[in-house]
């Protein structure tokens, strides 16, 4: 979940992304990771959920290990992959962040699917 305020708009990079409303330093905690604001799936149960429904997990969610999807409830949901990201995985943002700015993260950091259509 997010610890600054943000906002939704069309990404450069794909679809929607996550922008920044505040400005944030280099070093600053920004997110974290609080399991009581977060929904996690079990992947077999999928196929038994409406399709629409299973594949916005699929797009907007994380694979937390092979058998889990989780979702955040927040816009964390909506941050798009970087090879340069400007936040990583322990949610300290990696540079200066201006308001306006998209977030961005390294999906290869904590995403095991990631490999199959990065390549």
């Amino acid at each position: 979940m997010f610890l600054i305020n943000t906002y939704l708009d069309k990404s450069k990079i794909q679809g929607v992304g996550v922008f920044s409303n505040e400005n944030v330093m280099k070093g600053q905690k920004i997110k974290e990771i609080r399991p009581e604001f977060e929904f996690r799936f079990d992947k077999t149960n999928l196929p038994k959920m409406p399709l629409a429904f299973a594949n916005f997990i699929e797009s907007h969610g994380y694979e937390n290990n092979k058998y889990e999807y989780v979702l955040s409830i927040d816009n964390e949901k909506y941050l798009n992959h970087s090879t340069n990201p400007n936040v990583d995985d322990d949610g300290i943002a990696l540079k200066n962040i201006k308001i306006g700015d998209e977030i961005t993260i390294d999906y290869r950091d904590f995403d095991d699917s990631t490999e199959s259509w990065l390549t």
